[in-house]
């Protein structure tokens, strides 16, 4: 089972994973912290 899920079009999931639109445009589900968290991570550090 997840601890999270974020559910919107593939279009709106990938806007807000690159901060051109607000999570709370997507329908969050669970931990909104882990999504926090995705979003501060920094690849390339």
């Amino acid at each position: 089972m997840a601890d999270a899920s974020a559910r919107g079009t593939a279009g709106d999931l990938v806007l807000a994973f690159y901060g051109r639109i607000p999570m709370d445009s997507l329908k969050l589900d669970g931990v909104r912290r882990l999504f926090d968290h995705l979003l501060a991570w920094d690849p390339g550090a």
